[in-house]
C-alpha cells in the first residue's frame, strides 16, 4: 500500500517531520511507501516551498486538504488549532499524526476523547522521547526488575534560547495560543515520560516562573504571558516520589537527562546515548542483559543506525513517524503507543501542574 500524507503547517517541526519521512528510504526504514498527496498552509509565501518539496498539493482550506487524496495528517500547527484539526481529519476517516501536546487543556482533551470514543482511527501524538533507545530500554529493566522498589527520580529538560531578550514574540509565548511555556511545550515530554516509565502520578506540586517578562511584536513590546520555568514535585501511585525541572532559559545547560533511583541501584539516561548508564546498590556501573519487550524490539526495527544518525532529536521524530505509518499500515497502534488516550492523560497532568503552580 501507499499511504497519502497530508502535512498542515510548514513551520520548523513541521520541517522535522519532513526530513525524517524523506529520509525512509535512505535511511531503509521499513516502512510503506509514502506519497506527498497534500500540505495545508495559509501563509502564502510557503506555497510555493510546499510544491518545491514535492507535495502534488497545496491547499488553503481544510475541507479541501482532506479531500486531496490524504490517508494520514500530521498536524503541525499552533496547539490552538489542535483541537478542530484533529476533531476534523477524524471525523473524515483520516488516520492523525499530532504534535504534542495534544490540545490546550484538560476539558479539550476531555471533548476529544468523548467525541472520537468509536474512531477506529490511528491517532498518535509526537511524543518523541518514547521513541529513543535508551528510554525503550530504561522502560525494559524496570519492567524486570532491575532496580527494584523505585524511590525517586529527577527528569530535566534545559533549552537557553529564550533567555534573549531581543528574540521577538511568537505564538509558543502567547497563552491564547499555545497554552502554556515551558511547562506546556517541554513539560508534556517529561511527564509523558514520567508516566511511561514509572506510572501514574497520585499527587503533584509546581512552581513556574516568567522570567523574561517583555518581547517585541510586530506592533511593539508587550508582556509575555506564559512561563519559562517550571519545577513540579510529583508523588506516584507507586510510592516514587521525584522531580520534573523544564527550562527555555538555561543558558550552558542545553540538553536533557533521566535519573531514575532504586533500591538496587540507579539507571541514568543520556538520549545522545544507546543504552542507560546502569549502577548497582554498590555504585558499581554494571551491564545487565536486557530482555527486550515487543515495545523496544519494534521500536529497533524503525529506529534510524547509529551510521546514518541525523542526531539524536530528529531520529526520535524519524522513527515515532515511522511507528505511526506502520501502526497505520497494520490498522492497529501497538502497546506503549502515545495514542489519543495517553495524550489525553498527559495533557491532564500538565494542567493540574499549572493549577498546583496558582496556589
Amino acid at each position: 500500500m501507499t499511504i497519502g500524507y497530508g502535512l498542515i503547517g510548514l513551520g520548523g517541526i513541521a520541517r522535522t517531520h519532513l526530513q525524517g519521512l524523506k529520509c525512509f528510504p535512505v535511511l531503509g526504514t521499513p516502512v510503506p511507501p509514502v506519497h506527498l498527496a497534500a500540505l495545508l498552509t495559509t501563509d502564502a509565501r510557503k506555497e510555493q516551498i510546499g510544491r518545491e518539496m514535492g507535495f502534488a498539493r497545496v491547499e488553503r482550506d481544510l475541507d479541501q486538504f482532506l479531500q486531496a487524496g490524504v490517508d494520514v495528517v500530521d498536524i503541525c500547527t499552533p496547539n490552538n488549532l489542535h483541537f478542530s484539526q484533529i476533531l476534523a481529519a477524524a471525523q473524515r476517516g483520516k488516520h492523525v499524526y499530532y504534535e504534542k501536546p495534544l490540545c490546550m487543556d484538560r476539558t479539550e482533551a476531555d471533548k476529544l476523547v468523548a467525541k472520537l470514543r468509536d474512531c477506529d482511527r490511528v491517532i498518535q501524538g509526537a511524543y518523541v522521547l518514547r521513541f529513543l533507545p535508551a528510554v525503550a530500554r530504561a522502560r525494559a529493566l524496570l519492567r524486570q526488575g532491575l532496580l527494584g522498589r523505585v524511590h525517586s527520580f529527577r527528569f530535566i529538560s534545559y533549552h537557553s534560547g529564550y533567555l534573549n531578550p531581543h528574540r521577538p514574540g511568537s505564538w509558543r509565548l502567547q497563552r491564547a495560543m499555545s497554552g502554556g511555556g515551558a511547562l506546556m511545550d517541554l513539560g508534556c515530554h517529561m511527564l509523558d515520560l514520567v508516566r511511561f516509565l514509572l506510572g501514574e502520578a497520585a499527587e503533584i506540586q509546581a512552581w513556574t516562573k516568567t522570567v523574561v517578562t517583555k518581547r517585541r511584536w510586530p506592533r511593539g513590546e508587550a508582556a509575555v504571558d506564559v512561563d519559562d520555568h517550571a519545577l513540579v514535585v510529583l508523588g506516584l501511585e507507586s510510592g516514587a516520589r521525584g522531580t520534573v525541572e523544564v527550562s527555555r532559559v538555561a543558558v550552558g545547560g542545553e540538553g536533557m537527562s533521566l535519573e531514575i533511583y532504586g533500591e538496587k541501584g540507579a539507571l541514568h539516561i543520556d538520549p545522545a546515548q544507546a543504552n542507560p548508564r546502569c549502577v548497582n546498590s554498590l555504585g558499581q556501573e554494571i551491564m545487565p542483559a536486557i530482555e527486550p519487550d515487543s515495545f523496544l524490539n519494534d521500536l529497533l526495527e524503525v529506529f534510524p543506525a547509529s551510521k546514518l544518525s541525523m542526531g539524536w532529536m530528529v531520529d526520535a521524530h524519524a522513527a515515532s513517524l515511522a511507528w505511526f505509518l506502520r501502526s497505520v499500515a497494520r490498522g492497529k497502534a501497538p502497546a506503549g503507543t502515545p495514542d489519543l488516550l495517553e495524550g489525553a492523560r498527559t495533557q491532564k497532568l500538565v494542567e493540574q501542574a499549572y493549577l498546583s503552580a496558582k496556589f
